[in-house]
């Protein structure tokens, strides 16, 4: 598995979206298991459905899409349940041209859910994804510890803001470690 997990606000994940869009031509589709096969897709990263919601209280909870080339239908498979009735899952699993993107976010005002770009599949496409989407990350974001934080992320940060995987963990799990003088905190942009 390939991965990137990071801190981002939605002013922080745009440019991001450009430019692995500038590269690829790309769709986001919501992953999961649901209770009909029909998906719901995106054609740009600033229209995923979730983008401007309030982030889960987890970053497991929030919302992943399968980013995959402009184009290629997506998979679907039926996943019967032993209690009856059918649940039809979106993942990688039959669409190896393809990502996972979490983007985590906002869930209260001053907590900051992580995000995380993932792939399990070696094809020529998925690597290209991921590695459109890396590179933006690598050249926008600042590395802190394990993670890649977005620059108001990182004003948040420096502000004394709780960046985490989960709202329920303690907080000697959350982000910390960057010197203050690491960043030169301005005015924190509200995101929409």
């Amino acid at each position: 598995m390939t991965q990137r997990h990071f801190f981002a606000t939605l002013d922080d994940l745009l440019p991001v979206f450009e430019r692995a869009e500038g590269k690829l031509d790309l769709s986001y589709t919501l992953a999961g298991l649901g209770k009909s096969p029909h998906v719901t897709t995106s054609q740009a990263g600033v229209s995923l459905p979730s983008l401007r919601l309030p982030a889960e209280s987890s970053a497991t909870d929030c919302a992943t899409y399968l980013v995959m080339p402009r184009g290629l239908p997506v998979n679907v498979r039926p996943i019967s349940q032993r209690a009856g009735g059918i649940l039809y899952a979106v993942d990688q699993l039959v669409n190896p041209d393809s990502i996972t993107l979490t983007h985590g976010g906002l869930f209260a005002p001053e907590v900051l859910i992580s995000g995380r770009i993932a792939t399990v599949s070696n094809t020529p496409s998925a690597k290209a994804i991921q590695s459109a989407f890396s590179n933006a990350i690598g050249k926008l974001f600042t590395r802190i510890n394990a993670f890649w934080v977005g620059p108001l992320a990182a004003e948040m940060l420096a502000r004394g803001f709780r960046l985490t995987q989960a709202v329920q963990s303690p907080l000697e799990y959350d982000l910390r470690g960057a010197p203050n003088n690491l960043f030169k905190p301005t005015l924190l942009r509200k995101s929409a």
